[in-house]
């Protein structure tokens, strides 16, 4: 059995998982909200809200009258600070981001 060839192979798969395999863009203004629950951790669209944005009681009831786009299946608008964020109540994933008005 050769060593050498089985340790890189292992050292190569290692890692591999570790190295970024894309690049990200900086988020424009609209694109990312700071929640005040977070602790000044900036949410982006794909990222996943604090639970208590999950809630019913959390979702904004007139969205058109604000001039949201309707909320997707499973996903409500919530206020924070001042940005709408359309959040999926699943699982809790930042759908869309707006500057309130």
């Amino acid at each position: 059995m050769k060593l050498r060839p089985l340790l890189s192979a292992l050292l190569l798969s290692a890692t591999l998982p570790i190295l970024p395999l894309t690049a990200t863009a900086a988020p424009s203004a609209e694109q990312s909200v700071t929640a005040p629950e977070t602790h000044n951790r900036e949410l982006q669209v794909g990222d996943k809200a604090p639970d208590q944005y999950k809630r019913d009681d959390a979702a904004i009831a007139d969205w058109k009258g604000k001039g949201l786009a309707a909320p997707e299946k499973d996903s409500h608008w919530v206020k924070m600070g001042d940005h709408y964020v359309l959040v999926q109540i699943t699982n809790g994933v930042v759908l869309a981001i707006q500057p309130a008005s």
